[in-house]
């Protein structure tokens, strides 16, 4: 057994594994099952304990990993499949009270009630006596806010809900009344124990991601001493198929375990995963040293066939103290010659294998207790248990991974649950584009971090990595697609991982990051598990992370001589698994809104709607921090604010309300050129001509200003302000002003002949202040060498001030004011006659004066867009055509590639125009109705679906035949089509009348 000091708040954590719902397929083994006791109608039976990979029902009254709604199996592995690898489970509970054994059972019937006993002994009913479940980060829900801490759920120092680990589902039982003590296993008087039960697990990758953890407190809240008391978890474990089960135990771990007996399974094929129940923490006993205790293990481990169950209070007592049903001692081997032991099975099945194998595979149950001890009324004892589940490449090797996890896990639970946390797992919407999928994640990762200081680690977020899957359940074998880290030192991460297939430590890549930065939206177009396109209409799987690494602990990894990466630790959040169908929705995912406060530029914002959205108006708005914020108009609220791109200069959203934004700066450089037609001076008008185009007359019809290089468009003025500051050119009555002389980019002299411009520097967003305006220099080119400046001479604007330089003064260069030579920002500005046939222009030219706007966002800028709900618009993939809807496959040979098991039957109708009331009637040749499927759009996913399932029952809910049918889609508003599909079954289903 295995003895653990124990300092701090004790766990009493019990957790079982799952099973599958092809479980029904179990008839002949089920009936020997006792029947389900369902008498208090305060039991919960339908919460689940899904947090990670494991999905598992938990009861309100003793029972899990049992769905006692249906019947089957309640354990499923890996989430998302339909494989299960534990049929029930639950508490055991036996002592001798005046020497007389009594036994409350969690089993196929309950001998436990909801709620916490008074006085002695149960309540009546009552709704609040229910499962409450919390997640991390959910302080509103309601479980949290009306968190049951008069029944005896716990709380931290500040009196919140105390949540362990990433999701936590609390409740309370007892085995006080007498009326439920009616399993055979147990049927006697009850103990009087109230059981507060805590069921958590965390939402991560690794070990952690395999385990679910059950804490039990109980108290003796009746009147009886309890003498000779055991806790026993027990289990039937039907591991996929439920006929070729082992079962053995580990003493060294106080874990019993249930594993393949053959290579392949029914449900899990080639990979059949193991499932451990790991005591972490017995009951405290005293050690016989005065003022010392020791904390108890697994002390018995027994095993049971199905059909051999215990049939009275006694036998179940006598397994609980790892004896026989009969009271006999077991023997190693079940050999009279060898020693007495209390642990069945207890050797390695892994080779080399050795010690007590089971042997003859079946239907097997497993029990492993813990005791004795003994409660006193008032008493006491916090008893923790975890499931673990292993998988590697074969039956074996899972054993071998699951004990490896089990080692992690009891690091964990011996640091009392205090461990570096992964970054939170990020939140995944869906666009369902043609024969591509868009998946988009919100940023609540960026800049997180975990430390914990006895273990000397600091997990600081590093990126993420995009995944997808084979399936729903598929975790094993997730590819991944796509990695964007941060843009830092490390990029290649090696970890030292266990390996099961080889039993031993190896360094592995764990991510190859490429150093390019982050990204929170990227577009799949390919199947990377069959190749090829994504395909319409088709269901796929795919996942984001979270990665972090130990900054703390960060080495070279070299190679020979060269660094080939960084080896130190990593923690990932966990897979959460989101089904994309390209082409599989009619929602509106592109809406464009419009500047509508501020100086427009030509900047533009373009709207994402990534999930379900409402009808209403948003700003999106620069403030003068140089944050933007989003701000709903209707309420007022602001949405979100944060800093802009620096990536573009403009500014992108995390996802907000159902949306993203993308405010994108002017892509010109400059933005616009203006003619000033009113006022004077240096400021602008309201009625200035805007000269974007580049070749463009003025209102005079006296001159053309363009760049003498084609194309004459705004980009070909060849201006590099990287500033982005606005400029106003002034042309003038007389050639007065100096300037330097055009060199193709190398320093310039003095100009020999004046020019008649000046310029201004009006800075950044500020050209209606004058405070800032500096006058620059101008260069020129005397481009028909006339030594003279004549129309058809250009301009170029350089960025030393006109004030700054000794004009006159013999042998001056450009670089004498700025060696750098990079202030030639504006070039190619040239004026030509309106008309080519006229003379020149004269001087003065009216109201000749340019402003060159360098395109900055500016505080104030605000844009405005209004947001499509599905159903108000066409959608931007599959719209209101109802000429597209199609039946597929078409035709149906006996499966389609949508049905998940065997026993399903799936044709879609696509390309619907989800938003409307849809009606699909289907006829036989004969025309005879056969099935008649509604759809009413009222909810926002039902409004963007794009797809209605026929399951080829007929409306009685028989199963059609092979042959040819019609069918007929009236959708209102849109119209009506007609068509045929053809149905060969592989076989009549008789048993279905």
């Amino acid at each position: 057994m295995r003895f653990l000091q124990w300092f701090g708040a004790a766990s009493l954590i019990l957790t079982l594994a799952a099973s599958d719902a092809a479980a029904a397929a179990k008839p002949m083994a089920r009936a020997q099952r006792r029947s389900v006791h369902r008498a208090a109608s305060t039991i919960d039976n339908v919460t689940h304990m899904d947090a990670n990979q494991i999905d598992m029902v938990v009861t309100n009254h003793g029972s899990f990993a049992y769905d006692l709604v249906s019947g089957n199996a309640g354990f499923i592995y890996p989430k998302g499949s339909t494989k299960t690898a534990v049929f029930a489970a639950g508490p055991w509970i036996g002592a001798k009270v005046n020497g007389q054994v009594r036994i409350a059972v969690g089993e196929y019937s309950q001998e436990f009630v909801p709620g916490p006993m008074v006085n002695g002994t149960f309540q009546t009913d009552s709704p609040r006596f229910k499962n409450y479940k919390i997640v991390r980060g959910k302080t509103t829900a309601a479980d949290y806010l009306n968190w049951p801490v008069d029944q005896g759920a716990p709380v931290d120092s500040a009196g919140k809900p105390a949540l362990l680990g990433d999701a936590m589902i609390w409740s309370v039982y007892n085995d006080a009344d007498p009326s439920a003590h009616n399993n055979a296993a147990g049927f006697t008087q009850p103990l009087g124990v109230e059981i507060q039960q805590s069921t958590f697990a965390f939402n991560r990758s690794g070990a952690l991601g395999n385990i679910i953890f059950v804490r039990y407190k109980m108290i003796n809240k009746g009147g009886n001493q309890l003498d000779s008391m055991y806790v026993s978890a027990w289990a039937d474990p039907d591991l996929g198929g439920f006929t070729d089960d082992f079962v053995g135990c580990d003493t060294t771990r106080s874990m019993g375990y249930v594993y393949n007996a053959t290579a392949t399974d029914q449900q899990y094929g080639g990979t059949p995963p193991a499932v451990g129940f790991d005591f972490f923490r017995g009951p405290i006993v005293p050690s016989g040293t005065p003022g010392v205790n020791d904390t108890l293990g697994m002390t018995s481990f027994n095993k049971y066939t199905n059909g051999t169950d215990p049939q009275n209070a006694g036998e179940t007592y006598n397994y609980m103290m790892g004896l026989y049903p009969d009271g006999t001692p077991v023997h190693v081997n079940d050999d009279t010659l060898q020693a007495i032991t209390t642990f069945q099975v207890s050797g390695n099945p892994v080779s080399p294998s050795s010690g007590w194998l089971d042997s003859n595979p079946g239907d097997r149950r497993l029990q492993l207790s813990s005791g004795p001890f003994s409660m006193a009324p008032g008493d006491s004892q916090e008893v923790t248990i975890a499931i673990i589940v292993g998988q590697g490449t074969d039956n074996l090797s899972s054993v071998t991974d699951l004990k490896n996890k089990d080692d992690q896990a009891q690091i964990v639970f011996d640091l009392n649950f205090d461990i570096p946390s992964p970054p939170p797992s990020p939140q995944v919407f869906v666009q369902e584009l043609n024969k591509s999928i868009r998946l988009v994640w919100d940023q609540k990762a960026v800049g997180t971090h975990s430390a914990n200081a006895i273990l000397g680690q600091d997990f600081a977020f590093e990126g993420y990595r995009v995944w997808q899957l084979p399936s729903q359940g598929g975790f094993s074998n997730a590819r991944v697609v796509a990695t964007f880290d941060q843009i830092d030192a490390y990029d290649n991460l090696y970890t030292d991982l266990f390996n099961p297939q080889v039993g031993a430590v190896e360094r592995v890549q764990v991510i190859k990051g490429a150093n390019e930065g982050l990204k929170f939206k990227f577009d799949i177009n390919s199947d990377a598990f069959q190749g090829g396109p994504l395909i319409n209409n088709r269901t796929y799987y795919f996942a984001v992370t979270a990665f972090s690494l130990d900054t703390l602990d960060v080495t070279p990894y070299v190679v020979g001589v060269n660094q080939v990466g960084e080896l130190t630790d990593v923690l990932e959040s966990a897979l959460n698994v989101v089904a994309a169908t390209p082409a599989g929705s009619n929602a509106v995912f592109s809406v464009t809104g419009k500047q509508v406060a501020g100086s427009v530029v030509g900047a533009t914002i373009q709207v994402n709607q990534v999930g379900a959205v409402g009808d209403s108006l948003y700003h999106v708005l620069l403030r003068p921090t140089g944050d933007w914020s989003v701000i709903s108009v209707a309420s007022g609220d602001t949405l979100y604010t944060g800093p802009g791109n620096p990536a573009t200069g403009g500014f992108d959203s995390p996802v907000v309300s159902g949306f993203t934004t993308s405010v994108l700066p002017a892509p010109n450089d400059p933005s616009m050129i203006d003619q000033l037609m009113g006022g004077a001076g240096l400021l602008g008008a309201a009625d200035s001509l805007n000269l974007a185009g580049g070749a463009q007359a003025d209102s005079s019809g006296t001159i053309i200003l363009k760049n003498y290089i084609a194309p004459y468009d705004i980009n070909n003025f060849n201006f590099n302000d990287t500033v982005q500051h606005d400029y106003l050119l002034r042309l003038l009555p007389a050639a007065t002003e100096p300037a330097w002389e055009y060199n193709g980019g190398d320093p310039s002299a003095q100009a020999t002949f004046n020019v008649p411009w000046e310029v201004y520097d009006l800075g950044q967003c500020s050209y209606q202040d004058p405070s800032d305006d500096v006058k620059m220099s101008i260069e020129v080119r005397d481009r028909d060498g006339s030594g003279t400046f004549t129309f058809g001479d250009a301009v170029y604007i350089r960025r030393i001030p006109f004030a700054s330089v000794a004009w006159g003064t013999a042998g001056i260069l450009s670089t004498d004011y700025n060696p750098a030579n990079d202030d030639e920002t504006l070039g190619r500005f040239t004026l030509y006659p309106a008309n080519a046939a006229s003379p020149p222009p004269v001087f003065p030219l009216p109201e000749a004066r340019f402003r060159v706007r360098g395109g900055a966002l500016c505080s104030g800028d605000t844009f405005a867009f209004r947001t499509v709900p599905a159903g108000t618009a066409p959608g931007t993939i599959v719209g209101n055509d109802i000429k597209k809807v199609l039946a597929v496959p078409n035709p149906y040979y006996a499966h389609s590639s949508y049905e998940l098991t065997q026993f399903d039957r799936v044709i879609k109708f696509t390309h619907i125009p989800a938003s409307r009331n849809v009606t699909i009637r289907i006829f036989n040749i004969a025309g005879d109705l056969v099935r008649t499927i509604r759809r009413s759009a009222s909810t926002g996913d039902d409004m963007s679906r794009a797809e209605i399932q026929w399951d080829l029952n007929t409306d009685n809910r028989l199963p059609v035949g092979s042959g040819v049918y019609i069918y007929r889609v009236d959708v209102q508003g849109v119209g009506s089509k007609t068509d045929r599909l053809a149905v060969f079954v592989e076989k009549e289903r008789l048993d279905n009348f």
